[in-house]
């Protein structure tokens, strides 16, 4: 079977289909250097190019490597533990973000919108900042309202390869990676998620 396709940026020039994400490498190349370079120059008219994650936080994904196997599993801000297979039936959207992240700021809030919109998807919004009082911080300036989890031990950054906030995921019902996107456009909104979630059976 044919691996979905990724895509980065929302510039035109800036997609190309990147690997499988199980056999994703979690250090930069010089090809995905130039891609990510070009969304961050040109950045699609009123929206916003990911920003890049910091040196920390990408060496911690670098430590971590790429694990294997299809489970996600993540720790809720509600005290207990998202896990994709408890999910299976539905389709599950993760959106990657961090506090520094500028463009999440306008991500999340929209997307809480579409969630509502859209009740036979789940959603969860995934915080990747390693300092828990900084992701705290933004969520008090920030209306997200969606399930919250964390990833500060950069165990999905390092499986996925992610380099840029804010990313989204999109899982099919039957919890296999089906899409992924990078940076946010106010213009666009989430039509290319719908597109995404119109294709899956």
């Amino acid at each position: 079977m044919r691996a979905p396709a990724r895509t980065r940026g929302d510039s035109p020039g800036t997609r190309t289909a990147l690997p499988a994400p199980r056999r994703a490498r979690p250090w930069i190349s010089l090809g995905l250097g130039a891609v990510v370079t070009a969304a961050l120059l040109h950045p699609a008219a009123g929206g916003a190019a990911p920003e890049l994650i910091p040196d920390e936080a990408w060496a911690a994904a670098r430590a971590a490597g790429p694990s294997g196997g299809p489970e996600v599993e993540l720790e809720l801000r509600a005290g207990d533990r998202f896990r994709l297979s408890e999910h299976r039936g539905s389709p599950v959207v993760l959106a990657f973000w961090a506090s520094w992240c500028g463009p999440c700021r306008k991500e999340l809030p929209a997307l809480s919108a579409w969630a509502k919109a859209h009740p036979g998807v789940q959603v969860v919004a995934v915080g990747v900042d390693r300092d828990r009082a900084a992701a705290e911080r933004f969520l008090q300036q920030v209306p997200v309202d969606l399930p919250v989890a964390f990833d500060p031990d950069s165990n999905e950054l390092g499986r996925y390869g992610i380099i840029s906030m804010p990313t989204t995921f999109l899982f099919d019902r039957a919890g296999a990676f089906a899409w992924q996107h990078s940076g946010y456009s106010e213009a666009k909104g989430f039509s290319e998620l719908d597109a995404a979630l119109g294709g899956l059976r």
